[in-house]
């Protein structure tokens, strides 16, 4: 018997409940296969793989499956990508220690200033490294370049995503368990979700340049 209506809802909810539950339990047992150090970002990309796919409407996709084959294949370059954050934050940090020490100069203002514009920087290459990686067919060092660029131009959806993640992790410290079921997965479908609408929006204003380049050669 087909359910509908309410009964219909409430089952995709269940569903989509149950399979964040699993992705966000592979997710970590991935991230300790790792080591956690050398496990987060071929996790990471894993879970933005599965993730992808849903927020695709291909629903029917074997997360299992799919999270291990991307596991894998990804192990050694998404920890480039890991290595090359890791050393970022490292700089960051040592630069903001320096800068504390320099307080009462007048160049003060200009170092904390250029901090925050790197840290800004640095938050957008995070929060979209995943989402442009498992979405584009780029060079390495274009996948960097592309997600820093793309949180930057659609700041209204990073900071609806940060938002909502800084939810989430409240929850998470809050009530342990909706961290440990549902913390990490629930926070990619919402990042994948937001990306997913700014990756939209600039194939279309990419259409738009073509066309508009293609007019202006045959006028």
């Amino acid at each position: 018997m087909e359910l509908t209506g309410i009964w219909s809802g409430l089952y995709k909810v269940s569903v989509l409940v149950t399979r964040l539950a699993w992705l966000n339990i592979l997710w970590l047992i991935s991230t300790l296969i790792g080591l956690i150090l050398f496990g987060i970002m071929p996790a990471t990309i894993a879970m933005f793989t599965v993730v992808r796919k849903w927020i695709q409407k291909d629903y029917d996709v074997n997360v299992f499956s799919t999270f291990v084959k991307a596991y894998k294949e990804n192990f050694i370059r998404s920890n480039l990508f890991g290595i090359i954050i890791y050393v970022l934050g490292y700089v960051l940090s040592i630069f903001l220690k320096y800068t504390g020490y320099m307080n009462e100069s007048e160049l003060y203002p200009v170092l904390f200033g250029i901090f925050i514009l790197a840290s800004f920087f640095y938050v957008m290459l995070i929060l979209y490294i995943a989402p442009v990686y498992v979405h584009f067919d780029l060079t390495f060092w274009q996948y960097i370049r592309y997600a820093v660029t793309i949180g930057a131009v659609n700041l209204h959806y990073s900071i609806c995503t940060l938002t909502l993640l800084a939810g989430i992790y409240f929850l998470s410290f809050r009530y342990p368990g909706f961290g440990l079921f549902f913390g990490f997965s629930l926070s990619a479908y919402i990042i994948m979700f937001l990306a997913n609408i700014g990756f939209k929006q600039l194939v279309k204003k990419q259409q738009e340049q073509t066309g508009q380049q293609a007019e202006t050669v045959s006028t």
